[in-house]
């Protein structure tokens, strides 16, 4: 919303100046796929480096700016960032839970991946099959410029938004029974559903280029992942896995008492619905917004994960 409003006004004078100041430093990187040799693409790579740095000094990569991921407080309670839909006619509700877990490695990526695929059903199963919480109900990893998370969403247009944080609190709280009863031969069938998936071929070239190229824009450069990903699953046991869960998502310590997690709850409120925040004016959503992100950064004194390298 903030870059909505940066626009207002921008004249032809402004943007060539302001795009002038941008590449005075800058950065290039390509990745050229098809059925080319490689002569081709560092040809192609060199035209587009001098045609963008040709006035220009150009970035060397030690100086590019790291991208800094704010540090989600530790603690038993949670920061609730609360909003109104921006449509102001718009009567769903939609919440998401996310757990922030830290810096990325191997392991732990893969013990993200296979809580996603062992809670995935089970989720849906009971929100949205069985008690019909909502029309979307959905749980997944999350990879955020290397930090690790997970996320669990609920769109409903019949319950509140603090009856879903509330029903999935008490998913994450009744579904250790289940984990912790997964008899052998469910959890090995997990680890070679979850293997399977990340061998299989890509359907098409557009899907092979996709994912080099995220790796590139993500500054991780590990186009063989998958596979180490996958002989890293061979060392998951069960065992590894509810510790897992036991220490990033489960709400009750082993004493008893509810646990310290990081954990960020979003509200984005319908209207007509309980606890909706109070916008007069429509426009002002969106300052709005940006005002509750500006709160939250302030509440963790802007603590980040630090410069995160692969």
């Amino acid at each position: 919303f903030s870059k909505l409003k940066a626009l207002e006004g921008i004249s032809s004078d402004k943007f060539v100046e302001c795009m002038n100041q941008v590449l005075q430093k800058i950065s290039v990187e390509a990745y050229y796929h098809g059925n080319v040799c490689r002569e081709d693409a560092d040809k192609a790579a060199q035209m587009i480096s001098e045609a963008l740095t040709i006035h220009h000094r150009g970035l060397p990569k030690k100086k590019m700016p790291s991208k800094l991921i704010i540090k989600a407080k530790e603690a038993v309670d949670h920061h609730l960032i609360t909003s109104p839909t921006v449509d102001p006619t718009d009567n769903n509700t939609s919440v998401e839970v996310y757990f922030q877990i830290g810096k990325d490695d191997l392991t732990n990526r893969v013990l993200v991946d296979l809580l996603e695929h062992v809670l995935d059903e089970p989720f849906y199963n009971e929100l949205r099959t069985k008690e019909q919480f909502g029309y979307e109900v959905s749980c997944g990893a999350r990879w955020t410029f290397g930090v690790l998370g997970m996320s669990f969403k609920v769109t409903t247009s019949c319950k509140t938004a603090d009856e879903a944080s509330a029903r999935i609190e008490r998913f994450l709280g009744e579904f250790r029974a289940q984990l912790e009863s997964m008899s052998d031969e469910s959890f090995m069938e997990h680890l070679v559903s979850l293997a399977k998936e990340k061998l299989e071929m890509f359907d098409s070239m557009e899907d092979e280029c996709g994912s080099y190229w995220s790796e590139i824009c993500e500054g991780r450069f590990d186009f063989e992942g998958h596979r180490k990903e996958v002989q890293c699953l061979k060392t998951i046991t069960k065992k590894s896995l509810l510790a897992a869960y036991d220490d990033w998502l489960h709400p009750i310590c082993h004493k008893g008492k509810p646990k310290k997690r990081r954990r960020v709850v979003f509200h984005v409120i319908g209207k007509g619905t309980i606890g909706r925040p109070t916008v007069d004016d429509p426009s002002e959503i969106g300052e709005h917004v940006d005002g509750l992100v500006r709160d939250f950064h302030n509440s963790v004194k802007g603590e980040t994960w630090g410069k995160i390298t692969f």
